[in-house]
């Protein structure tokens, strides 16, 4: 299972980046809402990052997506 983990984090993260640029939403003001930095953002849809359930909900009430909708990808 733990080979797979860095393939889902880059996946999840291209997903938000994905949805954040069709919203016209930059890393700095997804950041700004959410409360935290810049760098985490880019973190995250790089694939570096692990985010919390917290922030990931967070994520998804800025862009305006459902979590359901936000991993529908990876069933």
């Amino acid at each position: 299972m733990k080979s797979k983990e860095p393939k889902f984090l880059r996946d999840f993260g291209k997903r938000i980046a994905d949805v954040r640029r069709k919203k016209g939403i930059t890393q700095e003001k997804l950041a700004f809402a959410v409360g935290v930095s810049p760098t985490y953002i880019g973190f995250i849809e790089n694939g570096k990052r692990n985010p919390t359930i917290m922030n990931i909900y967070k994520i998804s009430k800025v862009l305006n997506i459902s979590l359901k909708e936000l991993f529908s990808v990876f069933s």
